[in-house]
């Protein structure tokens, strides 16, 4: 058992991609609950600079590839005197500095061969899990401490100042963070399968002649920007603006804070979307582990729609039916 008296400084890491990073801020703020008064320490990859800066849970964010050696980044995890570690996506690398530095409690899975260089132990496989990941990055702590953890309280801080920035970015681009707008966002990262670009194109055309009043917003990294093109093209629909390449992480959480409708394929920004509590629609295949039941956003606005068919078949979805759910999210 953990000796919670012992524990003043906490480090989390999770260094690889966004969507399983913002499922893990469940977990710090089930930490923070535990441990009002002690120092939490996110370790994650410096692509998500700015946008974790504005969560509320934690005290300093560690960007671990921003050191150009592995005694840099000890050195700096030595100096914030660490007794308690949470290595949510277990690696080698992390593990055994963790055990150099004599990090009083490590907690991590017992199921790599490396395990031992953890003393707080984990017995639960996560690959084919049926859970979903934020209650599995919560269950890494679960079994050592009586709190209740079940809320997933998450709070984002965002200035003014950023988005009077982004209002007037977007105004250059032809439109404005204050008037009605749907966001969709047909990239995954290869993170699951997709939609198709076709059924993409498909509902951009439903969505200009069903919400007229709407504008509609296309997000996604630059090398999105010519696919996006063609899926805005092949709808007929010539009002829709492609975002993609233009906004930071940071601007996109303010973008979709501030949307009436997020829709997307299983992929980071859904996850920002869920945290922030938007009205949802997602694209998810049945395939394990890539389904809804694993990696659903979090929100009480969700609404998801995955192939009928055992194939997973992503093209058998039909798009009205997510312009039935648009309906009814946009008229409530």
């Amino acid at each position: 058992m953990i000796d919670k008296g012992k524990v003043n400084n906490i480090l989390v890491t999770r260094t690889d991609r966004l969507g399983d990073v913002m499922l893990t801020l469940p977990l710090i703020s089930c930490l923070r609950k535990i441990f009002p008064d002690a120092k939490i320490y996110f370790m994650v990859k410096k692509y998500l600079k700015g946008l974790l800066e504005n969560y509320e849970g934690t005290d300093e964010i560690i960007y671990e590839d921003e050191y150009e050696s592995s005694a840099a980044l000890k050195e700096i995890i030595s100096k914030r005197k660490i007794d308690l570690s949470v290595n949510v996506k277990p690696e080698f690398r992390q593990a055994f500095m963790f055990y150099r530095l004599g990090i009083k409690y490590r907690i991590g899975t017992a199921y790599r061969w490396y395990s031992f260089l953890y003393n707080c132990k984990v017995y639960e496989h996560r690959k084919n899990s049926d859970r979903h990941e934020s209650e599995l990055n919560v269950s890494l702590i679960r079994n050592f401490f009586k709190e209740n953890c079940d809320e997933n309280l998450i709070r984002f801080r965002i200035e003014n100042s950023k988005r009077e920035e982004l209002k007037k970015k977007l105004i250059s681009l032809d439109t404005d963070i204050h008037k009605n707008y749907i966001i969709v966002h047909p990239g995954s990262g290869g993170s699951a399968k997709d939609l198709p670009a076709g059924k993409f194109s498909e509902l951009l055309k439903e969505l200009s002649n069903e919400f007229k009043e709407y504008s509609i917003l296309l997000t996604g990294i630059q090398n999105e920007r010519e696919p996006a093109d063609k899926i805005i093209s092949d709808s007929g629909s010539a009002d829709i603006l492609n975002l993609c390449g233009e906004l930071s992480l940071e601007e996109l959480m303010i973008l979709i804070d501030e949307c009436s409708l997020f829709i997307s394929n299983s992929t980071g920004p859904i996850h920002i979307a869920g945290l922030l509590n938007k009205r949802i629609i997602g694209f998810y295949p049945n395939e394990r582990p890539m389904h809804a039941g694993r990696w659903k956003p979090l929100g009480e606005n969700v609404q998801i729609f995955s192939p009928k068919n055992p194939d997973d078949n992503m093209n058998e979805i039909n798009i009205n039916e997510a312009i039935r759910s648009a309906k009814v999210f946009l008229k409530n």
